[in-house]
């Protein structure tokens, strides 16, 4: 994955397929493995969360909370695949789209604290006695002789 590597993100048209592959997966695993509804529900938000703080996308994050939604209320919360909009049902898509939101919030945290840390660190190097000046180094290193 080329974008990974140099530090960009995944396009949208990437991200968004990926987190209703996330949001199925998630849906399995906690239809089989978890009993209760609330617990499933907390799993389902927590999965859109951690998808928001990876993929950094405000559509991808959105469009992930809303597929939660649908295949909690559908499958989770209901059982038979029938969706509802009772009031209990727009907590829980507000609460998803809160997760979701939460999430690009951390990431935003993420890439700030990141950026003064790269700053700083610039800033040492560059502030160091020991660094020897770049110019000579180049000199050297292209086989130009001084004249002196």
């Amino acid at each position: 994955m080329r974008w990974r590597r140099s530090g960009r993100r995944p396009p949208v048209e990437f991200l968004i397929p990926g987190g209703f592959v996330l949001v199925v997966v998630t849906c399995a695993v906690a239809a089989l493995a978890l009993p209760e509804g609330t617990v499933r529900v907390i799993t389902m938000a927590a999965a859109v969360g951690a998808f928001a703080l990876w993929a950094g996308n405000p559509a991808a994050a959105l469009a992930t909370a809303a597929t939660a939604w649908f295949f909690t209320t559908g499958f989770l919360v209901n059982g038979a695949g029938e969706l509802t909009f009772s009031r209990d049902d727009v907590i829980r898509l507000g609460a998803f789209v809160a997760t979701g939101l939460a999430g690009l919030g951390c990431d935003r945290l993420r890439q700030v604290h990141g950026s003064r840390r790269r700053a700083r660190r610039l800033m040492r190097a560059r502030a160091d006695p020991r660094r020897r000046p770049v110019l000579s180094a180049r000199r050297r290193s292209s086989g130009v002789r001084s004249s002196g």
